[in-house]
């Protein structure tokens, strides 16, 4: 779900070309994307769950 609302919304950032918005966006697509990788050494075929992607989101907020 919140994958989804990512893409959605990097849609609509490049559409409006809102450069600030769009960069944010791949910001944190990079850091799910990093996440993923490192799920995936550990046998996990999926990646991340939503309860990890939440963490990510968290985690970031606290950095800025």
């Amino acid at each position: 779900m919140i994958r989804k609302r990512l893409t959605r919304e990097l849609s609509e950032a490049m559409k409006a070309k809102d450069q600030t918005r769009l960069c944010t966006i791949r910001l944190i697509n990079a850091a799910i994307k990093d996440r993923d990788i490192a799920a995936r050494t550990e046998d996990n075929t999926e990646g991340v769950g939503e309860a990890e992607i939440r963490e990510i989101l968290a985690k970031m907020i606290k950095q800025r």
